[in-house]
């Protein structure tokens, strides 16, 4: 238990952004099949699907039939108190008339405890699965949680209904259960958005597949975490410039939200595809903010302020300069090793590579640290250093102006507000005097 606790700290302090965590809820509805024992270990092909609706007649007049008795809804449920619940959550519940079983699917599900667990999820690797609980539970585990839960039924075929039982009922085996989690392109609620996709022949994306308003990945991100500053910061630091993209409806499905809202909207095909529309339990909570804060003024605020401190610091107390210079460096550096491993040799690299955070963050700054360490000590030329300190302003200000340019946008303003007013003044003072005791060089 103490271990599980641990780890989930560790977790949310390194910015989980998205994923509902799943708690044990009793026995699971007879509709899924469970397999006892260990899961299956990830290298095990899946099984081959089940035809798609309208390539068999005479599988699709037996999908009818049992279809008849059949009824899809899709569960959306709100924010939760948790960093991982901000991002709400989402099941596909089947209904059958004949057997009275009422079932949610959810693609949520993970373990804290299984093998490798924080190093999988630092390499983007971590592995997720399927699994179905009795509608009635579940529904109460999220009202006990404050959270808001809205029932769409949806509108399909006889024919669609059976197949989309088949495909769940393929989904469920142990050897298709398993997926590796994706924050915004492979997740519980695109899980769910894909499987309607398929039952309705491919239609569901074209009709999803258009840009409307300004959402990108950061913003919507940065939305739902703002009041959470440790990891609205690292997301800032992590995501490069594809986060910067204007999302597609089909894009936006990542949340569960956006997806209730655009399948209530969208008509596929001509048709509507939510019969039914209502809320079952409101949230006694705040509304999520619609946009997320603007905080550049404040964060170049922080870096002008930290920049006078580095002069103040030179004039009154260098030797405080130089702690500071090489905590500063630093830190840095260890979040530029991280973020240049994450956006090259991880599978986070269509979210964290082609950053230009890179330019302010970068393991060059270990060095500098090293350097300004070495250029503090008494009898020590601090040649090195004045020039790496130079040089590390430098590339922020190459990075600041790239900022601008068409092609390079990248919406890590705030981050550069802050940092780059200390680069700045620690390479002044560096080339401006000497440490005490320094030879000049």
């Amino acid at each position: 238990m103490l271990r599980q606790a641990w780890t989930r700290r560790v977790v949310i302090a390194l910015g989980v952004t998205a994923g509902a965590l799943s708690v044990a809820m009793g026995a699971p509805s007879p509709l899924l099949a469970q397999v006892a024992g260990a899961p299956l270990p990830d290298n095990v092909p899946q099984t081959p699907p089940p035809p798609a609706p309208g390539t068999d007649a005479a599988l699709d007049s037996a999908r009818a039939l049992r279809g008849a008795a059949l009824q899809f809804t899709l569960y959306t449920y709100g924010p939760g108190d948790e960093v991982f619940e901000r991002f709400g959550h989402i099941a596909l519940a089947v209904s059958d008339a004949n057997t009275g079983e009422d079932t949610a699917f959810n693609w949520g599900m993970f373990d804290f405890d299984q093998p490798n667990f924080l190093g999988r999820f630092l390499t983007g690797d971590t592995r997720y699965w399927m699994a179905g609980y009795r509608t009635v539970e579940f529904n109460a585990l999220y009202q006990s949680q404050n959270r808001t839960i809205r029932r769409q039924q949806l509108n399909l075929t006889a024919t669609q209904r059976g197949a989309l039982y088949d495909f769940l009922a393929w989904k469920a085996q142990e050897a298709n259960r398993y997926y590796r989690y994706d924050y915004y392109n492979d997740n519980c609620s695109t899980r769910v958005r894909d499987a309607l996709d398929w039952v309705l022949n491919g239609a569901l994306r074209p009709a999803l597949d258009t840009v409307v308003g300004y959402h990108t990945w950061r913003g919507e991100t940065a939305r739902i975490t703002a009041d959470n500053l440790p990891v609205y910061t690292g997301i800032q630091i992590a995501l490069g410039r594809n986060a910067d993209r204007p999302l597609t409806r089909w894009q936006q499905a990542f949340l569960p939200d956006y997806f209730a809202q655009h399948l209530a909207a969208v008509p596929v095909a001509g048709v509507r595809l939510v019969a039914h529309d209502t809320v079952l339990f409101t949230a006694q909570r705040e509304s999520m903010a619609a946009a997320a804060p603007q905080r550049i003024m404040p964060a170049l605020a922080a870096g002008l302020g930290l920049g006078v401190l580095v002069f103040a610091l030179a004039r009154l107390l260098p030797v405080g300069l130089s702690l500071f210079g090489v905590l500063w460096y630093g830190v840095s550096g260890v979040l530029g090793t991280a973020l240049l491993l994450a956006g090259t040799v991880t599978k986070h690299v269509p979210y964290m590579g082609s950053n230009l955070n890179l330019t302010i963050l970068s393991p060059l700054l270990l060095l500098a640290a090293a350097l300004w360490w070495w250029r503090a000590r008494p009898s020590r030329t601090g040649r090195g250093a004045r020039a790496l300190a130079a040089l590390v302003a430098g590339m922020a200000l190459v990075g600041l102006v790239l900022m601008h340019l068409p092609g390079f946008t990248q919406g890590s303003m705030l981050l550069f507000m802050t940092m780059v007013p200390v680069h700045v003044a620690l390479a002044i003072v560096a080339n401006g005097r000497r440490s005490p005791g320094q030879p000049t060089a």
